[in-house]
């Protein structure tokens, strides 16, 4: 039994039995990893709010033998985005963020690309608009995934500024302009190109388009 350690986005958790949690993570060096968190639904759990929806932390965990679900020894946060603090869009926006890495990280593969995206998003959302940091994040996960089309010919009139965007890291976007309009193509398409790959709509997506 091995002993593992790692930096980790909480994506979903769900629970487990009477005191329990099962954690999905995107974690740097594992890819997708799913764990149980003993006794984090007690009231004087050890993970305190280390499984928060998007929280950056310090993960230890070990996985027996022929056992599909990792033990989530520790969970030292890093750093936390507490929904309490969020606008209610950018709440919005986070579910999808966090459902959106869930569905485009795998177990067992090496993310450190994806891990990097995402967090990097996440620390930008305090001063970008966070219309912008959702483009960014789609844009860049389509290209991740293999799948953002030939730019001019998917975006004519717009693929130079949309390479502008995808030039900078996410904190450089605080005084990057996009209209109303072009926020719009940009969201249409990844949303098609997203839900075509994927072969589903995304639940916390179509809960977007109904609020805002």
């Amino acid at each position: 039994m091995n002993v593992h350690q790692t930096e980790a986005l909480t994506l979903k958790t769900y629970p487990f039995a009477e005191s329990n949690r099962i954690v999905v993570y995107l974690t740097r060096s594992y890819g997708k990893l799913r764990g149980v968190a003993h006794g984090a639904r007690k009231p004087k759990s050890r993970f305190g709010s280390s499984l928060e929806l998007l929280t950056h932390s310090r993960l230890v965990f070990y996985r027996k033998e022929h056992q599909e679900l990792a033990v989530i020894q520790s969970a030292e946060i890093i750093k936390a985005f507490p929904p309490y603090e969020l606008s209610w869009e950018v709440n919005l926006h986070f579910n999808y963020f966090a459902e959106l890495l869930l569905e485009c990280s795998r177990e067992e593969e090496e993310s450190e690309n994806l891990f990097r995206l995402g967090l990097a998003v996440l620390d930008a959302s305090s001063s970008v608009p966070i219309l912008v940091l959702a483009r960014y994040l789609e844009l860049w996960i389509l290209k991740l995934e293999g799948v953002l089309p030939n730019l001019e010919q998917a975006l004519p009139g717009l693929s130079e500024k949309v390479r502008a965007l995808m030039r900078v890291h996410p904190t450089e976007l605080v005084t990057f302009e996009l209209s109303a309009e072009e926020i719009k193509v940009l969201e249409r398409l990844a949303a098609n190109l997203i839900e075509s790959h994927l072969e589903k709509r995304l639940k916390s997506r179509a809960l977007l388009s109904q609020l805002l």
